[in-house]
C-alpha cells in the first residue's frame, strides 16, 4: 500500500504508475494494474493485493509447505542471477 500516497485505502492508476516510475519498474503499468485491479472499480485495494500476493507465493511454494525456500525462489524471474 505504498503506492497509497493520499491514504485513502485505495491505490488509483495515476498512485500505481507514479509508484512503478519511482520504482523504475519496466513494463506499462497499465497492464499491471489492470492484472491488480480483480474487480474493475478502477483502484487496487488491500483485498485485490492480497489475493494477488497469495496467488503469486502458491505458485513460488513449488512444494506447498507454506515455505519459499532458496531453491524456489531462484526460478522467479525476479531473482538475483548467480552472479549478483
Amino acid at each position: 500500500m505504498a503506492a497509497d500516497t493520499d491514504s485513502d485505502g485505495k491505490i488509483s492508476l495515476l498512485e500505481w504508475t507514479a509508484f512503478q516510475a519511482k520504482r523504475n519498474v519496466k513494463g506499462d503499468p497499465t497492464k499491471s494494474f489492470a492484472r491488480l485491479d480483480s474487480n474493475h472499480d478502477g483502484f487496487i485495494d488491500r483485498a485485490e493485493l492480497d489475493a494477488f500476493f497469495a496467488k503469486r507465493f502458491a505458485r513460488l511454494d513449488k512444494n506447498a509447505d507454506g515455505v519459499l525456500t532458496a531453491d524456489e525462489l531462484s526460478s522467479h524471474k525476479t531473482a538475483p542471477k548467480p552472479e549478483q
